[in-house]
């Protein structure tokens, strides 16, 4: 009949949407978020910046605290130590770092960071330099082991390294569309590419002549000037939560001194 017949072709039309969508490479990740109790219950409240900054606390250092305002202090770190700035709230900023034991995150006022020059920041600077990406690198043929991304063309050092055996293929288009999303030629006539994405976030700039290359000249970038740092200290209200503990303890003390005293006298 009709009806079935026009419900198998739906099926057939549902399967074949099915089959697309797995078969599209995906080009987004999920935003990472700290695991900080305050964030979780304030997270539609944040704003998120994901960019690394300096410390640069007007005592010399940062103090990271488990909240906005909080009273548990979760870190400390000199100005000049580099941390993740992944998150804001209000005027506070999450930063992140990560140790020997896993992630380290906690609140201190975003006025005591210094941005640290990123692809944003060459973006906004070269922005018109910056043109889309018009198929400059299809008929790339080298064989270099890996693709070595920077922040910004002539950053000091890479911030993402992409094993070339298969990732050549999805820059130049072999696998589909590029994932070279802009372009930019440096000084030296150099030409450049952005990637966004490429099966994880990167976020960063390659060098179209020379995709393994390792040793550019290094580009001269405006750096904050930061207050002279400072070996941490404790800030007294860190201190709070332990008064309030030995306070108990003498009390507790005191009382139960009492009590024995007054059953030994009767």
């Amino acid at each position: 009949s009709e009806g079935i017949e026009m419900r198998r072709l739906l099926t057939g039309c549902w399967a074949l949407a099915l089959l697309l969508s797995l078969a599209a490479p995906a080009r987004a990740d999920v935003l990472w978020e700290p695991n900080n109790s305050f964030y979780e219950r304030h997270a539609d409240e944040c704003q998120y910046l994901g960019r690394r900054f300096y410390a640069n606390g007007a005592e010399g250092f940062v103090t990271l605290w488990d909240a906005p305002g909080g009273t548990r202090v979760v870190h400390q770190f000199s100005n000049g130590y580099t941390l993740w700035v992944y998150y804001q709230y209000e005027d506070w900023a999450c930063a992140v770092v990560w140790g020997d034991e896993g992630e380290i995150s906690g609140w201190a006022p975003l006025a005591d960071f210094a941005l640290k020059y990123d692809d944003i920041s060459f973006a906004e600077e070269y922005a018109d330099e910056i043109r889309p990406y018009g198929g400059e690198f299809d008929d790339y043929s080298g064989s270099p082991a890996e693709v070595v991304f920077y922040s910004y063309p002539g950053a000091p050092e890479s911030k993402d390294v992409r094993e070339a055996a298969w990732a050549l293929d999805e820059l130049t288009g072999q696998a589909g569309d590029s994932y070279i999303q802009s372009i930019f030629v440096d000084e030296d006539g150099r030409t450049w590419g952005y990637v966004g994405y490429l099966y994880g976030r990167i976020n960063g700039w390659f060098c179209l002549d020379d995709p393994g290359g390792t040793d550019f000249p290094v580009r001269e970038v405006e750096t904050p000037e930061l207050t002279p740092a400072q070996t941490p200290r404790l800030p007294a209200m860190a201190y709070v939560p332990y008064a309030l503990v030995a306070a108990v303890v003498i009390v507790t003390a005191v009382l139960l001194a009492v009590f024995f005293r007054k059953k030994r006298g009767r």
